[in-house]
């Protein structure tokens, strides 16, 4: 067991939460007046070896159940929808704008509340393996643009279909531009990536008890069970539209 308290304890009220979809960040060191004590779920008491099975577990569980989810939703939307519905009701038009509006938000979210998002970014040492180099500022603002953009490149697909929708199918197919069909694949696939890279802060908040602030409180360990099942969801959404705009985009190029 070490001795950091970092790693040991979290903060009262200056630890972790959800934050977009799913986020990142958080101080590196303790100020020496806060009050140290376990987490809910108690797992920054373990041995650190315990600790980064534990870690790298929820990653293995977060991949297998996305992956169920993913292949849940691909069967359902073919079987119920059929392709034309799922295309123009839901990967070019609802799924994005619903994701791109949710990431915008939480990426705005990171310069707003920039100090609530670095109380959930994992100190050096967390779990015997954390050593990423960079402060919590620096990862806080770099993600936070990465969902701006990323979330904007989802909005801009909508209304790119929108205005595709309302031409007619001959001055449709002269204007589109195969480069501009690929931004809603491409930003979808980018927040795919992010959010599992930004996953440890959501872990962090589980193992160490880390809140967003000094409003939020203590988190159930309830809540972070409805918090992965929200993650798997948004994970595969990201992976769907990503593959499925992608695939509607290279057989309109093929055709």
């Amino acid at each position: 067991m070490p001795s950091n308290n970092n790693v040991l304890h979290r903060r009262r009220g200056n630890t972790s939460s959800l934050s977009s979809p799913i986020t990142t960040a958080s101080k590196s060191t303790t100020p020496s007046s806060s009050v140290l004590h376990v987490s809910p779920s108690g797992i920054d008491e373990l041995p650190i070896i315990f600790q980064s099975s534990i870690f790298f577990g929820i990653y293995a569980l977060l991949g297998a159940s996305t992956y169920i989810s993913i292949q849940t939703i691909d069967a359902l939307s073919k079987s119920t929808l059929g392709l034309e519905k799922w295309r123009y009701q839901y990967i070019e038009t609802t799924l994005p704008l619903l994701l791109g509006a949710v990431y915008v938000a939480a990426g705005i979210g990171h310069f707003i509340s920039s100090q609530e998002f670095c109380d959930i970014y994992p100190p050096i040492g967390t779990w015997g393996i954390w050593y990423l180099p960079g402060s919590a500022e620096f990862h806080v603002a770099w993600t936070g643009i990465v969902e701006m953009v990323g979330g904007g490149g989802l909005l801009f697909g909508v209304v790119r279909s929108f205005i595709m929708m309302g031409y007619n199918n001959d001055i449709a197919e002269e204007d589109d531009d195969w480069s501009l069909k690929l931004i809603q694949p491409i930003s979808a696939g980018t927040l795919f990536v992010l959010t599992v890279l930004v996953t440890p802060a959501n872990i962090y908040m589980y193992t160490h008890g880390a809140t967003m602030g000094d409003n939020m409180g203590e988190l159930d360990v309830s809540f972070h069970y409805v918090r992965f099942v929200v993650q798997v969801l948004f994970l595969s959404l990201l992976f769907v539209v990503a593959k499925d705009s992608f695939f509607f985009a290279w057989g309109d190029e093929l055709d």
